[in-house]
């Protein structure tokens, strides 16, 4: 079950992103929450700004197998080794985030990985916080499913390339723990994936407070943050229309995308219609390949660490779902 769950986790990253390609960058309307959209995006169409082809995948995916094949040739996490992949995609990208290709342009020109990422966001004011890590790092959560430590430092430490901020560290750290738990203590449900989440926002932060004294207070905003973006996820409400979350202003904004995805995981009832609620109009979303039929053969495996991934893309910002749309990594 564990290796179904496995597949399925990475599954659901790869239909989450060829899903919300074709809405990517729109604006579009929903029903207000806690209604779920039936429509109009019903399958995996392909086209949108980059006109790809039914099931085509973009950076989302590109990245994670980038990421995935370096753990799977190394005996642990090497920030150099992912970073020069990293690098290497970047030459054949047709679609890249700023803050990605900010950071990874300055690896590219010498820069160390780690020090390329702070920079990034130390040049922003400390601001830039976009969902292009949380975005990728479903691999980690496979790849280190059962080790809570070495998950949880691969994950920080994989943000930290190109999203360096606190809350795109940890927000990928408790993303990693849900989806482990998922893969690992099947059945799994959703309140309890939440719960995994909550717990491993506390360690982590606790980590990096370790490493980064410095960021002492980013760090504890950071974590407060995010907690309060899991219970804003149990509410049949999410408040993703206010003047500092907001579903279509804000769209790349790392923690929309992870309080979005939470939120369908919490309330969704299939894999199906959380993947069409998050494609359609208002929210953002990211499709897949084989379509209706990928979606209905998901619905009998993995469906928590599946759906979570796959509405992180989603909702981590390249998929323009119906009623929620984020972009901008």
């Amino acid at each position: 079950m564990a290796k179904q769950n496995a597949k399925g986790a990475l599954l659901g990253l790869a239909v989450g992103d060829a899903l919300g390609t074709t809405h990517e960058f729109k604006a579009l309307t929903a029903p207000d929450f806690p209604s779920l959209a039936l429509g109009p995006l019903t399958d995996i169409v392909g086209g949108g700004p980059f006109g790809v082809a039914a099931g085509q995948v973009t950076d989302d995916t590109q990245m994670a197998c980038c990421l995935a094949v370096s753990l799977k040739s190394k005996p642990a996490f090497e920030v150099g080794d992912v970073a020069g992949r990293y690098v290497a995609w970047m030459k054949h990208a047709f679609d890249i985030g700023s803050q990605t290709s900010a950071a990874l342009g300055a690896v590219a020109n010498g820069r160390s990985p780690l020090d390329a990422g702070r920079d990034v966001w130390i040049a922003s004011g400390r601001k830039a916080a976009g969902n292009g890590s949380l975005m990728r790092t479903v691999p980690i959560a496979v790849h280190f499913a059962a080790a809570d430590g070495a998950r949880r430092r691969a994950s920080m430490l994989d943000s930290a390339i190109t999203h360096y901020d606190p809350r795109c560290r940890i927000a990928c750290a408790a993303f990693n723990a849900a989806i482990a738990h998922a893969i690992e203590a099947a059945p799994a449900d959703a309140a309890a994936l939440v719960a995994v989440a909550r717990a491993e926002v506390d360690h982590a932060a606790t980590a990096l407070l370790a490493e980064a004294p410095g960021d002492a207070a980013a760090i504890a905003a950071a974590a407060s943050a995010l907690t309060n973006d899991l219970e804003a996820a149990a509410c049949d409400n999410p408040d993703l229309y206010g003047p500092e979350m907001h579903i279509q202003r804000t769209q790349g904004f790392v923690r929309v995308a992870f309080r979005l995805a939470f939120w369908e995981l919490l309330h969704a009832p299939t894999f199906s219609a959380g993947m069409i609620e998050n494609v359609e109009p208002p929210r953002s979303l990211h499709q897949h390949g084989p379509g209706e039929t990928a979606l209905a053969t998901f619905e009998g495996q993995a469906r928590e660490s599946g759906l979570l991934q796959a509405l992180t893309v989603v909702g981590a910002g390249e998929i323009v779902t119906e009623r929620r749309t984020m972009q901008g990594r």
